[in-house]
């Protein structure tokens, strides 16, 4: 039976993750089922890391979703080096920048003299959900969830595991997802970014946390909501302004 189920989740799997030639990142959250016995809608919202180096056929693929809007949450220097490349159906690109952003070497090499990178990884996941100006980033981003007319909806970042993971969290929980799918969904981006920053993990292994995710940096997230607002549901409703009944009747059915 166990084997079955693990052949099913692979299926599940396989299935969320978007066939691209340039993308890495690129998966659709839909198909996991919540706790009232729904099930999230397929070919609806969907998250990414960065869109420079998609193929023609990648665009094609995208646009016959066909994809609506796109959030960025990129810094402007992140855009500015890696400019995203648009399918033609969408109609609007919302950059909701959120800092800290992508770090480089360089970048790392002198944080790294004041803190390890792990302990900074715990910071900045603990700044994702307590600093006002993120805070009010992931409240426009569910203020766009909140209108159908905006979906088919991609939201990403640079590698889309940190900035688009708390994002992919926040909303599969807003619809009643369990806690360990939406960790175990996170978790997957370092299956799905371990070729693109394989190089720099080899040359640079002292900076691997800034490289993949880790279970310790998303629970530490979600337990400083727990902490400052009682449970995730009232973050997101008082904090987020999200309507939960209304997200899960947009984005879940039986």
């Amino acid at each position: 039976m166990k084997g079955n189920q693990n052949m099913e989740n692979n299926k599940m799997e396989n299935k969320r993750h978007l066939p691209l030639e340039g993308g890495y990142n690129f998966r659709d959250l839909g198909g996991y089922p919540t706790a009232d016995g729904r099930m999230v809608k397929w070919n609806t919202v969907f998250r990414a890391d960065d869109l420079g180096t998609l193929t023609e056929n990648d665009l094609e693929y995208l646009a016959g979703i066909p994809l609506v809007s796109i959030v960025d949450f990129r810094g402007a220097i992140e855009m500015e080096k890696a400019p995203d490349l648009i399918p033609v159906s969408v109609k609007e690109v919302y950059n909701y920048s959120i800092m800290p952003g992508n770090m480089d070497v360089t970048q790392m090499q002198v944080l790294s003299e004041t803190i390890p990178m792990e302990k900074l990884m715990e910071k900045v996941y603990t700044l994702l959900v307590t600093d006002p100006e993120i805070i009010d980033q992931y409240r426009k981003f569910f203020a766009l969830l909140q209108n159908s007319e905006n979906t088919p909806l991609l939201f990403h970042c640079s590698a889309g595991k940190d900035r688009t993971g708390m994002a992919a969290a926040l909303f599969l929980l807003s619809l009643g997802v369990d806690e360990e799918t939406v960790i175990e969904d996170y978790l997957l981006s370092n299956k799905y970014v371990e070729a693109k920053y394989a190089p720099m993990v080899a040359q640079y292994p002292q900076y691997k946390p800034a490289f993949i995710v880790d279970r310790n940096f998303i629970e530490i997230a979600l337990n400083q909501i727990k902490t400052d607002h009682g449970s995730v549901e009232n973050y997101l409703k008082d904090i987020l302004h999200v309507d939960l009944e209304k997200i899960k009747k947009l984005y879940s059915h039986q």
